[in-house]
Order: structure tokens, then sequence, then C-alpha cells
């Protein structure tokens, strides 16, 4: 059979076309990608980070905020719950999946901070892995402050004993707009039904403390000094998920809630 340059041509086209396309893997934002974070390399060595599936025994929840100011991950939320054995989303936005063609892979878009000229207290949203904070006068229902409604704060008080300011709250329906950029003061920002959705979950009709569903005798406990319910400062906070320990060596705990902040950017 001779063959010309036109039959070679349209053969090849033909194979072509029967060829299956070949799919393009997404790297996604869901539990896969929490997971995948935690592998070596996926971030820096210094980065304070644990995948799901590392996560301590003692909690039953976790709070993922991905502060990076770029990329398919950034200015994103998961809270995720443990599932048996294996991690789910615990809590979407209705509203924003209604109109995306796949199901829900994080719970909703945020916005963490940035630096504000003149305003010395504003900045990123600090990084590291944090215990929410089990003083009932951290977790605020309604307007406790301007632009933060149903604010719960993360556990952290700064070197010099000043507490943290950091709260994930939601905000003023003007500041919608900005969820998904970095735009606050260091709170994570998000929208009003979804803080909403935040509080019932810690706290139902129910008011902060032992009463939450979410409270535990014994989580680990990331500062040296005892714990009580004062605004007496905490001190020697670890920001990277350390076990800090006594002098017989028994890991230092608290009671509190079962959740724990995990704040990180992929973009570094």
């Amino acid at each position: 059979m001779y063959w010309t340059r036109r039959t070679v041509l349209a053969a090849l086209g033909a194979l072509t076309l029967a060829a299956p396309a070949r799919a393009i893997e997404s790297p996604g934002t869901g539990i896969g990608y929490l997971e995948r974070l935690g592998q070596p390399g996926a971030l820096p060595a210094d980065t304070a980070y644990l995948p799901p599936s590392r996560i301590d025994p003692a909690y039953t929840h976790a709070i993922y905020i991905n502060a990076a100011l770029s990329g398919p991950g950034a200015q994103k939320m998961w809270i995720v719950a443990r599932d048996g054995t294996s991690w789910k989303l615990a809590l979407h936005d209705p509203d924003y999946w209604a109109d995306k063609p796949d199901k829900p892979t994080y719970s909703w878009p945020v916005s963490t901070g940035r630096v504000y000229p003149g305003n010395s207290r504003s900045g990123p949203t600090p990084l590291g892995i944090f215990n929410v904070d089990d003083r009932a006068y951290r977790h605020v229902r309604g307007w406790g402050a301007p632009g933060m409604y149903n604010s719960i704060f993360i556990d952290l008080h700064y070197g010099g004993g000043r507490i943290s300011g950091v709260a994930m709250h939601g905000t003023t329906q003007g500041l919608y707009r900005l969820l998904g950029t970095p735009d606050s003061h260091g709170c994570i920002r998000m929208r009003q039904p979804n803080a909403d959705q935040v509080w019932n979950l810690f706290h139902g009709d129910g008011q902060p403390g032992d009463t939450s569903p979410l409270w535990t005798a014994s989580v680990p406990r990331y500062f040296t000094s005892e714990p009580d319910q004062s605004w007496n400062p905490r001190w020697n906070y670890t920001r990277d998920g350390t076990f800090l320990r006594d002098d017989s060596g028994s890991r230092l705990t608290k009671p509190g809630y079962s959740v724990l902040f995990i704040i990180f950017r992929d973009d570094l």
C-alpha cells in the first residue's frame, strides 16, 4: 500500500482523536490538600504545621487558616472534625457554595491581617499552632467590639505579657467583598452567618466554658505558667505545637476546648 503524506497525517489525526484526554490533576483545597501540606518539603522546614492525621487525640476539631497572599489555598478556612479514624469538613458556607460546581472542599473565604500604616498593633495574623482560649470572657457573643461579631480568641500572650487580640469573628457586611484577601488588623474575619455557625458549634444555646460540647478535661498546654481565668499574663508560649513538660516529664495540660488552631502560609 502506498502511503501519501496526506494519508499519514489523516491516520495520525484519527489516533489523536481516539486517545482519551489526559486529565490534569488539580491540587485541590480539601482534606487531602491539608494532609499533603504535612509531607516533607511541602512547606518550609520551619513552618509550624500539623496535617489532620498527626493531630493529638485530645482534639476532636481543628481550624485551619491559610494566611497566604496568593495561591489556590490563600485566605481560606477549614473547620474539620474527626470522623472515626479520618477527618471531614465540619462546617461550610452554603450560600458561598450554592453556585459552585464542586461540593465544598473548604469552609469559606476569610480575611487575615495586614499592616495598616500608623497602627502599631496591626499586622499579619500570627502563624503557628494555638489552642482556643479557655477563658469565658475571651468568647464574646454579638458585637462585642466595633467590627467584631461573635469573637472567639486564640490562646496567646505576647512576650511582654500583653494578651493577644487575635480572634476569629464575623465582620460588617460592607467588608464581605474583601473576604478572600488580607484586610484585617490581625484577626480572622468571616461573614456573620458563618460566625454564627462557629459560635453554635462551640456553644449552641449555652455559655462559654465547661458546658460546651467541645469542652474537655485535658488538652496540651502551650505555655508554662499556671492557667487560671484571670487577665494575668500567661508566659512562655510555644507556637509550633511542642508539648511542654514539667520537671517529672509529664506533659503540661489544662481544661479547655478540644479544638486546635493551625494558622499557616503555603506561599513562602
